[in-house]
C-alpha cells in the first residue's frame, strides 16, 4: 500500500514539474514577444519617468491577472464540482474587473450580467440538480 502511495506522490510532483515546465515555456515565450515589441520601448520609459498613474494601473493589473490565472487552475484541479463552478465564477469576476480597469464599463457590466449571473447561475443550477452517481453515493461523497 505505502508502494502505491508512494508511486502517486511521484507521479503528482512529476505532472506538477511538467506543468511548471509548460508554464515558463509559454510565459517565457510571451516575456520575450513583449521584450522586443515596439511598445515595450514607451513602457519602460514610462516606469522610468515614474509616472504614479501608470504605476498603479500596471499593479492592478497584474493583481488581477494573476487572480485570474490562479482560479482558472483552480478551476482545473478542484475534486468537488461545485468549487470548481464557483472558481469559474471568480475568473468571470477578475475578466469583468479588468474590462473596468481598461475604461470598456459597458463590457464589464454586461460581462457581470451576462457571465456571472446567467451562466454561471445556469452552470450552478445544472451541477447540484445532477443526481450522484451510485460509487459517490456508496462512499459518501459529493
Amino acid at each position: 500500500m505505502s508502494e502505491k502511495t508512494g508511486a502517486n506522490v511521484i507521479r503528482t510532483i512529476f505532472e506538477l514539474l511538467v506543468l511548471l515546465a509548460a508554464a515558463g515555456v509559454i510565459f517565457g515565450g510571451l516575456a520575450i514577444i513583449v521584450l522586443f515589441s515596439p511598445w515595450s520601448k514607451e513602457i519602460l520609459e514610462r516606469l522610468l519617468a515614474f509616472d504614479i498613474r501608470f504605476a498603479f494601473e500596471l499593479i492592478a493589473f497584474l493583481v488581477i491577472a494573476s487572480i485570474i490565472l490562479l482560479l482558472s487552475v483552480l478551476v482545473v484541479y478542484a475534486r468537488n464540482i461545485v468549487h470548481s463552478a464557483l472558481y469559474l465564477l471568480g475568473s468571470f469576476a477578475g475578466v469583468a474587473a479588468l474590462y473596468i480597469l481598461l475604461n470598456a464599463t459597458f463590457v464589464g457590466v454586461a460581462q457581470i450580467l451576462v457571465y456571472i449571473g446567467a451562466v454561471g447561475v445556469l452552470i450552478l443550477f445544472a451541477v447540484m440538480l445532477t443526481k450522484k452517481t451510485i460509487v459517490e453515493e456508496s462512499h459518501g461523497e459529493i
